[in-house]
């Protein structure tokens, strides 16, 4: 194995690394770099590698930022899922996705409203508690409504991407702890975001309809 071709936060054992804590690393890494490519936030291996991979992905969504971020971001979510599903215990990304840049701005963004609140959310948790609901096996069940959280999270739903990407952060935070309590929580916010999105989705269509009507 070549050790300098792998990003300097990789590990073959799972870190001693909190998901804030990781935060600060890609922002370190992207001021040096002005900007960050995807594969280089995909380091861990196993339940860290995807609640590090599902908060990274999942922090930009929640931030009001321009461009189709929700569509990127929410596609990127989808394909981590998808590997959960089938057991993957390293996570990647295609080539074409791999290699999408980050803008420094963003990252900056990410780490300055989501560090603050994940770094609360961690006084919360309880290593160890509920385990069985972080084990490879929950996690392989957790990909089916990650996959439907991604889905809504890259559909052009006005305001749509809040709720999705906060359960999705709670999943993330809640694996990379294994606090199981948490993930019952998340689950419930699933649920929000579902209803939250299916209404936010009739508004935007009852609205358009009234103004092609007009």
């Amino acid at each position: 194995m070549n050790v300098k071709n792998d990003p300097p936060y990789v590990s073959s054992e799972e870190p001693v690394l909190r998901g804030s804590d990781f935060l600060l690393q890609i922002l370190e890494k992207a001021r040096a770099e002005n900007g960050i490519e995807i594969d280089a936030i995909i380091g861990h291996r196993g339940r860290i590698g995807v609640a590090f991979t599902l908060l990274i992905l999942a922090l930009p969504t929640i931030i009001p930022l321009p461009g189709p971020f929700g569509m990127v971001f929410g596609t990127c979510l989808a394909i981590v899922a998808l590997q959960m599903l089938w057991g993957a215990d390293r996570l990647w990304f295609p080539a074409f996705i791999g290699r999408r840049r980050l803008p420094l701005k963003v990252v900056e963004a990410m780490a300055r409203v989501g560090h603050p609140w994940v770094l609360r959310a961690e006084g919360w948790l309880e290593n160890g508690r509920l385990g069985l609901l972080t084990g490879k096996s929950a996690r392989i069940l957790l990909a089916i409504p990650i996959l439907l959280l991604a889905v809504l999270i890259a559909l052009p739903i006005p305001f749509g991407n809040t709720v999705p990407a906060l359960a999705v952060i709670l999943i993330a935070i809640s694996l990379a702890e294994r606090d199981g309590l948490v993930v019952l929580f998340a689950m419930g916010v699933a649920v929000a975001a579902c209803v939250t999105s299916y209404l936010l989705f009739g508004a935007a269509h009852s609205a358009l309809s009234t103004a092609m009507a007009g």
